[in-house]
C-alpha cells in the first residue's frame, strides 16, 4: 500500500515573528496582493507595510467577509490586474481560505498570517468555499500548501481567547479522526494511505492539548506568551494540519458538516461545531468511559460547548436534527470514515447520548459551583 504526507514549506512561530517577513517575502516574487481581515485591518495594515518596507509593493484588499467563490475570484482578479506574484492572506480562518482561493485562481506564492488560532486553516491546502447564505458550499484543494506560514504569537495572545479554544477543538479531533483512518487505512489529502509520521504527529498533538489547552487558555485571558501557550499554537496550527491533512478526517468533522446546516449554529465558529462533534463520534465508536469523561471536563476547562443547547440548538426532536445528519450522509463526506459503516439512525443516537451527557455534567459543574 503506497503511503503519502504532506506538509507546509516553511513554518514560523513566535512572539514578534511578523518582523520576519521582510526575510522571507522577497525571494517569493515582485508584488503581494494582501489579502485582509476586515475585522483587523488597522491593527495589522500599519504592522504587514512596517515590517515589508520597501523591500516589495503592496497592494491591500479588504475582503468582504465570508469566503465565497465570488470573493476568492475578485481577489485571484485583483492580484493578476497589479501584476501580484505573491498572496498573502491574513486574519482569521475565512480571510486565510479567501487568499488560498485566489492563489487556486491566479497562480501564485502564498503567504499566510493568521491573526488568530481558531482552526488549523493556516497551513492546509484546503480552501471552504461558502455560500453567501453560510452554508458549506465545497472545499477547493490546492496543489500544494502555503509558501510560508507566520504565526505571531504575540498577536494570537491579543485576540478574544474564544479563537483559541475553537481552535484547540479542531486539533482536538485530529488525533481520535486520524486513529479512525489508521485502522482502515483510509486514503488522506495526498491520494494515499497515512504515514506513521503523520500518525505519530496527531498523537502528540492530542497529548500536547491535554497537557497545556487549559493553561493555554487562562494565559490568552491575561494576553502573556508563555511556554503553554506556544505549544498549543503550534498544536493548533502545525500539529493538527498534518495530522489531519496526512492522517485523515472522520466522524467528528462529519458531524460538524451536519451541524453547519442548521441555522441556529451559524454565528458559532467552526472548531466550536467541531467541539461537538468530537464527543458525538466519541459515543457513535464507543470509546471507553474513561476517556469520554476526561474529554467532557477538557471541553469544560477549555470553554467548549458540551451539549447541543451550547450552539444554539435547543430543539432536539428526531425532525429538526435529521437536517443535519441527512447532510452527513453524502456519499464522499469524512463521516464515512469510520472503521465501521454507520447509518443515519447510529449518528442521530450518538448525538442525542451526546448532548444528554453534556446536558448533565453541565448540571452537575453549576450545582458544584452553587455550593462552593
Amino acid at each position: 500500500m503506497i503511503r503519502g504526507a504532506i506538509f507546509p514549506h516553511r513554518y514560523i512561530q513566535g512572539a514578534g515573528a511578523i518582523r520576519e517577513l521582510a526575510n522571507h517575502l522577497p525571494p517569493l516574487g515582485g508584488k503581494a496582493l494582501v489579502v485582509m481581515d476586515p475585522g483587523v485591518t488597522t491593527f495589522m495594515t500599519p504592522r504587514i507595510s512596517d515590517a515589508v518596507g520597501e523591500k516589495v509593493p503592496l497592494t491591500f484588499l479588504i475582503f468582504g467577509g465570508e469566503s465565497t467563490e465570488a470573493e476568492m475570484r475578485n481577489a485571484a482578479e485583483t492580484a493578476k490586474k497589479n501584476g501580484c506574484d505573491i498572496i498573502v492572506g491574513v486574519g482569521g480562518g475565512k480571510a486565510l481560505d479567501t487568499a488560498k482561493g485566489a492563489a487556486f485562481f491566479h497562480p501564485a506564492r502564498l503567504v499566510l498570517i493568521p491573526t488568530i488560532c481558531a482552526s488549523d486553516a493556516p497551513c492546509s491546502k484546503n480552501a471552504v468555499v461558502y455560500n453567501p447564505d453560510h452554508t458549506i458550499d465545497r472545499d477547493i484543494h490546492g496543489l500544494f500548501n502555503p509558501d510560508i506560514i507566520l504565526v505571531d504569537t504575540a498577536i494570537i495572545a491579543r485576540a478574544p481567547t474564544r479563537y483559541l479554544s475553537s481552535g484547540i477543538a479542531d486539533a482536538l479531533a485530529t488525533w481520535f479522526e486520524a486513529e479512525s483512518c489508521m485502522v482502515t487505512r483510509h486514503v488522506n489529502f495526498t491520494g494515499y494511505s497515512g504515514t506513521r509520521t503523520a500518525y505519530a504527529i496527531a498523537r502528540l498533538c492530542y497529548d500536547t492539548l491535554l497537557a497545556d489547552g487549559a493553561a493555554a487558555v487562562r494565559h490568552c485571558d491575561m494576553g502573556i506568551v508563555t511556554p503553554q501557550l506556544e505549544d498549543v499554537a503550534e498544536a493548533c496550527t502545525l500539529m493538527s494540519t498534518i495530522g489531519f491533512e496526512s492522517g485523515g478526517l472522520a466522524g467528528a468533522h462529519g458531524f460538524h458538516q451536519g451541524l453547519a446546516e442548521r441555522p441556529e449554529t451559524h454565528r458559532f465558529t467552526h472548531g466550536e461545531k467541531v467541539a461537538m462533534g468530537i464527543l458525538a463520534a466519541l459515543f457513535m465508536t464507543q470509546k471507553p468511559t474513561e476517556i469520554i469523561e476526561r474529554i467532557y471536563r477538557f471541553h469544560l476547562e477549555t470553554r467548549l460547548p458540551v451539549c447541543l443547547a451550547d450552539l444554539d440548538i435547543t430543539d432536539t426532536s428526531r425532525e429538526h436534527l435529521m437536517i443535519a445528519i441527512k447532510r452527513m450522509q453524502k456519499p464522499e463526506d469524512c463521516t464515512h470514515w469510520e472503521p465501521i459503516r454507520y447509518d443515519e439512525e447510529d449518528h442521530l443516537a450518538a448525538l442525542l447520548a451526546a448532548d444528554q451527557y453534556g446536558r448533565a455534567i453541565k448540571s452537575f459543574a453549576d450545582a458544584t459551583m452553587q455550593d462552593a
